[in-house]
């Protein structure tokens, strides 16, 4: 007798990518350097608010291909990502990039003065729904 094939299911299909940013500038000195150095449009959105009162400053970019939103890791009173505590920014590109957008974009940000480190964070079932709600 044959072993039944067992197929799991994935049905949470992650359509954002994130990229982990460590700079000591402040958010608007930040962004206003992407704009300069990427050609972007960042401005300043309404903060992201979690549903224990933290609230983290958001600046978003909108084109034709996607929407890029550059959100602070830290506020006041914690992290928005915990397990990140060594990222100051993060970076959330609203389509899935693929391996050479990912490479280029991680070394166009290695070789920004303003900043330290930047890698990509994996997306799991809980960031995933922590970030799917900021738009």
């Amino acid at each position: 007798m044959n072993k039944p094939i067992i197929v799991k299911y994935k049905p949470n299909f992650v359509d954002f990518t994130l990229i982990g940013i460590s700079s000591h500038e402040n958010d608007y000195r930040l962004s206003w350097s992407f704009n300069e150095q990427f050609r972007l449009g960042f401005v300043r959105g309404n903060s992201f608010t979690t549903g224990d009162g933290k609230e983290f400053t958001c600046f978003s970019h909108l084109d034709d291909y996607q929407k890029i939103m550059l959100v602070s890791n830290r506020c006041d009173n914690g992290f928005l990502l915990e397990k990140y505590k060594n990222l100051d920014f993060i970076l959330k590109f609203d389509v899935p990039l693929d391996e050479t957008e990912i490479t280029d974009w991680l070394q166009n940000l290695k070789k920004a003065s303003l900043i330290s480190a930047a890698f990509v964070i994996p997306v799991n079932k809980q960031v995933s729904q922590l970030l799917e709600r900021l738009s």
